[in-house]
Formats: structure tokens, sequence, C-alpha cells
């Protein structure tokens, strides 16, 4: 690209190394990942890159420009801090970050480093060779975002050892989601008495950021299909030259089935390809963080690896989307799913703070559990229903699952809105309690 085009497109990204007020407009309410970047930016002796991963549409580019805007706030020097978007289509072609780095603005400070907010790096040229590089020499601290992991650990694996860490963002958690929803200086409490179907609307639109203002749902679904089918899979995974057709019925079928114990073999023969190609698909849909995989509980590792897992929708708001006809009321299946997708999604990210790991529990004479939790030593087991109560049958069930599991904790999450009387061995936690607060399963509030 002409260095005179690539500049006029920086000084179009970076509209503050000229002083403009015209900024582009970024959203006011930060994710929870926004602390651990300005923590990262602000820490002098850090010098390895973070690489976010997520799905289109979950806010990759937003948080890298409010990353940018909090930094100038506070005095970062604007020549200092540059975005670039390797997806922008006013490319005419192929560039390498170097181009990118190698412009210096004016007003560059000596006394501070360089930050480089780079979307969707695996556009550019040789950009694991290069990122490699930059982070050897120590020059620079960069941040970079990217919508397909399987490329970026295809083209990295190797060169990332050691040189950056990856960081996964997901739709918005239930909290993000009504603090996207509160007017300013607006509390918790006078938000959830002006939007009393707040969990509702939320099981309703998913998390994905775009769509969580939306009253139109069937229109907020049809934009999400879009995002997904043609720009996530036909757009991203054509670049990994697979049967993009063939990929975007896995998907659906899997997301229809959210939940549901995953065997290659059936998949294979419903959508007549072969078990190794299912494998491989599933394996790219999981690394797009459009699905999510949940292994079975075992005692021995070697057996967890040997059973089939669950797969899920990433994201509660594919499956509603992705299903002709979906009706979220109570007693329908979609809702029960879109349920458990929801507690599954928070229940991820938590022990991925934690250290936690989530397994689910079925016996060969169909004894189960939803989800098993065990962090340091404690075993918890948690059963999930899309119904307003926890019916007797359920918590029997739960009761003796617990017991298989030799579990100290039993939890039952239901989607009604009032605490029902605990039971001398399971904890009852009604759905938006726990999305709010998922380390209540644990007993006290952290």
């Amino acid at each position: 690209m002409h260095p005179d085009a690539l500049g006029a497109l920086l000084e179009d990204h970076n509209p503050w190394w000229s002083g403009s007020e015209a900024r582009r407009a970024v959203p006011s309410v930060r994710r929870d990942l926004h602390g651990r970047l300005l923590k990262h930016v602000g820490n002098e002796r850090e010098r390895r890159a973070l690489l976010i991963l997520g799905p289109r549409q979950v806010g990759k580019t937003t948080l890298l420009l409010q990353l940018a805007e909090d930094l100038l706030k506070a005095g970062w020097p604007p020549g200092n801090l540059s975005y670039f978007s390797f997806d922008d289509d006013r490319l005419t072609e192929l560039v390498s970050a170097r181009e990118i780095v190698d412009f210096a603005p004016v007003g560059i400070s000596p006394q501070q480093p360089r930050l480089f907010l780079l979307d969707e790096i695996s556009r550019a040229v040789n950009w694991a060779a290069w990122l490699k590089q930059e982070v050897d020499r120590g020059h620079y601290r960069l941040i970079a975002t990217d919508s397909a992991a399987s490329l970026l650990r295809a083209a990295g694996a190797e060169s990332g050892q050691g040189r950056w860490d990856e960081v996964v963002l997901e739709g918005l958690t239930f909290a993000e989601f009504l603090r996207l929803l509160a007017f300013p200086d607006e509390s918790l409490q006078d938000l959830l008495r002006r939007i009393p179907n707040a969990v509702e609307r939320y099981l309703q639109v998913g998390g994905f950021p775009e769509h969580a203002r939306a009253d139109d749902y069937r229109q907020a679904r049809e934009r999400l299909r879009v995002d997904v089918a043609e720009r996530a899979i036909g757009r991203d995974l054509l670049r990994l030259g697979v049967d993009v057709e063939q990929v975007r019925r896995l998907f659906v079928y899997l997301v229809q089935d959210s939940g549901a114990i995953f065997s290659a073999a059936k998949c294979a023969k419903d959508l007549g390809a072969d078990h190794r190609s299912v494998d491989k698909w599933v394996a790219l849909l999981e690394d797009a963080r459009l699905i999510a995989r949940l292994p079975r509980h075992a005692r021995r590792p070697a057996a967890r690896l040997r059973s089939k897992p669950r797969i899920y929708a990433s994201d509660h708001g594919l499956i509603s989307a992705f299903t002709p006809g979906a009706s979220l009321l109570p007693g329908q299946r979609v809702r029960a799913q879109a349920v458990e997708a929801a507690v599954y999604r928070h229940l991820r990210e938590w022990a991925r703070d934690t250290g936690a790991e989530v397994t689910f529990f079925r016996q060969d004479d169909g004894l189960g559990a939803d989800f098993v939790l065990e962090l340091a030593g404690a075993r918890t087991v948690i059963e999930v229903t899309g119904s307003l109560y926890a019916n007797s049958e359920k918590v029997s069930r739960l009761r003796r699952a617990g017991e298989a599991l030799k579990a100290g904790r039993l939890v039952m999450i239901h989607a009604g809105v009032l605490d029902q009387k605990p039971t001398t061995s399971v904890t009852s936690l009604p759905l938006s309690k726990f999305l709010l607060e998922p380390s209540l399963i644990l007993g006290a509030p952290k």
C-alpha cells in the first residue's frame, strides 16, 4: 500500500495525533476485562504482548478504543498511542505490522513507551514473526485482538511461547449487560425496578453488546445470524481452507442441540461428512469462540480424554437465533437450553479467574448432573432448571449425584425470582442471583 495512503488511514484511525476533537464515539460502559488491560499497560516490567480472542461483534474493538480514551485522559502522550485495524475495508492490499510501527506521528515522547493497539492481527503479513521480534526487542508495548484463534495458533505456536498471553473476551456477563442498560449514576436496585424483566431480556438477546438494548428481538436474532454465519464463519474460517458450508451446517446442528453430549460419529452420519473432518471443524468453531466444550467428569485424566464432551453455544443468544420458531416461554426446550448455556458461560469465566475446574457428571445408569465444580480440593455439584422452581424429583436426583461424587456442596439453580426455602443438603439459587454473582455457588458472597 502506498505510504501516503497508509499514513492517511492511520491519521483517520488516530484523530488524537492532531489534537482533533472529532473523536470516534466510544461507549462509556467498561467491560470487566478493561481493568486488566489498564493494569497490564501500567506495569512497566511487563513486556509480553496481550492477544485478546473473541468472536466477531463481542466488543474487542470497543475495548481497545476505550483503553486508548482512558490512557489519553490519564496523560499518555497522543503520539505514543497508535490504533490500527487490519480488517479495515479501505485497505486495498495486505499490510504488515512493521509498516504500522514504522509510521512516526508528530509528538512522540521519548520518555514514554509507544503502545500499539492492533485489531484483527492475523490479517497482517507475517504477524507472528514480527510480534516475536518486537517482544524480544522490548521497544514497544503491544495489545492485539483477533477472531480466529486457529489462525493465530497455526502461525504463532512456537513464536508465542513466553512472548504473549491469550485473553478471552466472551459475550456480556449479566452484570455487564445491566451496566450497559443503566442510566448514568443509576443504582442496581433502581435499574431492576425500572427493568424488572432484565433476566428475560438477557435470555432473549444474549450477550453480544450491539443487541443489549434491542427491543425488537426478531431483528436482533436476524442480525446475529448474519454476523455469525456470513462473517465469523463465511469470512474468517474461509481463510483456513475448510468447507465453509459444511462448517456452517455443523454450527447450526450443534447450537440447536446445545448442551447435548457430542458424538462425532453420529454428527458425521447426520451431516453426511467424515468424522475426522467433523472433529476438525468442531475444534475450529471452538477456537472461534462460537461453541464451548464441557468435558465429562472422570477420576482419571486419561478416561476424561476418551469420554465424549458436551457442546454448548458459546453465547445463549445464538440458540434462539439459529433455532427456527424458537420460543423462550417457560416449559420450552429452547428456554431450558438458553438458561443452561448462560449458566455455563458464567461458570467458565469464573473458573478461568479462580483456577477452578468445571465438568459434567454422567453415569452409565443415567444418573448425572449439569456441572461439577472443583476448587481447592472442594467439590460442588450444580443442577440447572429452566423452571420457576426446583421440584422434588430434580432435588432428589441432585442429592444422589452428590452422594456418588462425594460432593461437599449441592446447588440447584432455577429460573424463578424468589429464594426457595433451603433444605439440609441443597442450596437453591435463583438464576438472577447466580448470574449477578457466580461465587454464590460456594456459599457466602465474595
